[in-house]
């Protein structure tokens, strides 16, 4: 009995000492990040620089090509350390055909992070309030990942303010509801939030997350992780990236998908379709949509391979200006 009750006592030891050793870790990485914010942060993108004095707060963006040449508005996907730094590749190809507008949505990148309840109506709100107020025109409107949801409702809602629809990798819009898991619970408590976010937001756990999501590329660039880093390290960084990961960012589009009126055009990657074959049959695609896959390339098909991602994209344009004529 006694050395039952000794291996008893170590192992509580063990487990205490384990216990202590990972909130200590834990401790001190948000420390660390407490530390290390804000970083110095300046958009890479060419274009001249302006911000939107919106409702909700500045939202800064940058505009490349013509005056005269339509416009197309590209939106990032929301995510951690997401902002248009994903457009790098492809902005300056898209100016030589349109004056591009590329912002930073609230609550990411060089916009304002403003504490308040994100909800996926924000950024419809914010599509349409921007395409109003600073376009002034009907726009194409290029999205990527969950920001195709945010494209396709507005579009739906307001077919004055969008002439065309282009969705890069729009998995969230064959998706549905998200489920409840640990970290969608997680995310929803303040304290925990707080500190779960100084954790995914290291330089290493960033770095993991871009390997696994560019599983197609060989190393991933110190420059990409640095961005990254900088954008994660601003003050309010986590309000936007926690209503993500609590899901109050996630919509049911599939309804006002099947009857956009908007030519619209699809650009998957291959990788990427590894379980949105089965989810895309079980919705009716408008007839005005067209879907190009793109060999060796995933959910990032716009980083990837950005001529291929151009090439299409002026091959569909081409072929609309030809039937409107």
């Amino acid at each position: 009995m006694k050395k039952i009750g000794g291996r008893l006592l170590t192992i509580i030891r063990f487990l205490a000492l384990s216990a202590l050793g990972t909130l200590g870790f834990a401790a001190f990485v948000a420390l660390r990040h407490m530390i290390e914010t804000p970083q110095p942060l300046e958009s890479i993108l060419p274009g001249e620089a302006h911000l939107y004095h919106w409702k909700h707060g500045h939202i800064f963006y940058k505009v490349l090509g013509a005056t005269d040449a339509p416009p197309i508005v590209l939106l990032h996907a929301p995510g951690i350390g997401a902002s248009a730094y994903e457009m790098r590749k492809i902005i300056g190809a898209l100016a030589q055909q349109y004056r591009v507008y590329a912002l930073d949505l609230l609550g990411f990148g060089l916009s304002d992070r403003p504490q308040m309840d994100y909800t996926a109506e924000t950024y419809v709100t914010l599509c349409h309030d921007f395409l109003s107020s600073v376009v002034g025109q009907p726009a194409t409107l290029l999205a990527s990942g969950l920001s195709c949801n945010y494209a396709v409702v507005v579009a739906h809602r307001f077919p004055e303010l969008c002439q065309r629809l282009i969705l890069i990798s729009p998995i969230e819009l064959f998706g549905g509801e998200r489920k409840q898991d640990v970290l969608t619970e997680l995310a929803q408590l303040p304290a925990a939030g707080s500190l779960f976010y100084s954790l995914i937001s290291t330089r290493a756990a960033l770095r993991y997350r871009m390997a696994r999501q560019h599983l197609l590329s060989r190393d991933t660039p110190s420059s990409d992780v640095d961005y990254l880093y900088a954008t994660t390290h601003q003050f309010g960084g986590q309000h936007a990236p926690m209503a993500l990961l609590a899901g109050k960012l996630t919509m049911d589009v599939s309804q006002e998908f099947e009857h956009v009126p908007q030519p619209t055009l699809i650009i998957w990657g291959a990788h990427a379709l590894n379980k949105i074959r089965t989810l895309m049959s079980q919705y009716h695609v408008s007839p005005k949509a067209q879907i190009v896959l793109i060999q060796d390339a995933g959910l990032y098909v716009h980083e990837e391979a950005p001529a291929m991602v151009i090439a299409n994209i002026r091959e569909w344009s081409d072929e609309g200006t030809t039937e409107t004529a």
